[in-house]
């Protein structure tokens, strides 16, 4: 992982102008910065809160201040893991909380496909605000591709039912304990079907892809090359961004070619401006994570030791 981003990193560094990006972001608007910095952050508590209604489900209360430790370290680990930080996360947490790390995990697994049901909500609203723009690329780079292929697409979810059903009526039986932590991995998987209160928690989905979404206007709005892109832009290059993300490179360097690639094809920003905004992004993301992160170890380390500590010795 780190190789792959030590190479993605150096082909950005070729391809960048970076004479172009220092002159656009030395005079970045830095109040405007640290609101973007505020709500990403925001974000991240509301995602350590949701997180504690899911553990609820099984039996267990997290501490939402140790479990938004948790999370920023999670996200200090993907700077130079890209998917090592979900781990992490879990790890931390279950030693912090006293809680099985497998339904932590199966949590986490849960909490992303919620995401991706958040990313398909926020991309149906950016459709709704933009609908020539994005109707227009999802059509010639996504609906005409799948159409002339869909042989092939139909033809791999049949292979993978296929595999599925094999693998479900010929699996081994699996040891007792095994069997366990499979159980417990699924009892964190299952835990969106147990939410007490569903509204709240589908509002805090969402709140979290909104706090994303204005985080990112906001550091539009620091740049003079992009504070002529409206909210509805910065939801557009939002979703671009999360789809670069997915790509498993540390640091978020996945992100600057869909950004950039977005900015330029949807939205004619010159192109040496949208890679330099691309850049300016990954980069205020990886010191939030970085800075951030590091603080909530420093914290989170210190209030174990000083449970340990409480610990009577015959315990």
């Amino acid at each position: 992982m780190i190789t792959l981003a030590v190479v993605v990193f150096g082909y950005i560094g070729y391809k960048i102008d970076w004479n172009n990006t220092w002159q656009s972001v030395k005079n970045a608007y830095l109040p405007l910065i640290l609101l973007a910095a505020c709500t990403m952050i925001l974000a991240h508590f509301i995602r350590a809160y949701r997180w504690n209604m899911l553990t609820q489900t099984n039996g267990y209360t997290l501490n939402v201040r140790r479990s938004f430790y948790s999370v920023m370290i999670g996200y200090l680990v993907n700077t130079a893991t890209s998917r090592g930080g979900e781990v992490v996360r879990c790890a931390m947490t279950a030693k912090s909380e006293k809680t099985p790390v497998e339904i932590l995990i199966g949590t986490v697994i849960t909490e992303r496909i919620i995401d991706l049901f958040s990313l398909i909500f926020m991309f149906l609203v950016c459709l709704l605000l933009q609908f020539q723009e994005m109707f227009g690329f999802v059509n010639t780079q996504v609906l005409i591709p799948l159409k002339n292929n869909l042989i092939w697409v139909v033809l791999s979810l049949a292979i993978g039912i296929f595999l599925l059903w094999i693998w479900k009526k010929y699996q081994v039986k699996k040891p007792k304990n095994e069997a366990s932590f499979l159980q417990k991995l699924l009892n964190g998987m299952n835990s969106i079907f147990l939410i007490k209160n569903p509204i709240k928690f589908i509002f805090l989905s969402l709140l979290i892809w909104f706090c994303y979404w204005f985080s990112l206007y906001f550091q539009l709005e620091s740049l003079e090359i992009t504070q002529h892109l409206t909210p509805g832009n910065a939801l557009g290059i939002l979703i671009f961004s999360a789809i670069g993300i997915i790509i498993p490179v540390p640091g978020g360097a996945g992100a600057w070619g869909p950004i950039a690639y977005g900015m330029t094809l949807i939205y004619h920003l010159n192109q040496s401006n949208a890679e330099s905004f691309g850049i300016f992004t990954i980069a205020f993301s990886i010191l939030l994570q970085v800075v951030v992160g590091g603080i909530c170890y420093g914290l989170l380390f210190y209030e174990m030791q000083k449970n340990d500590e409480n610990i009577p010795a015959n315990a």
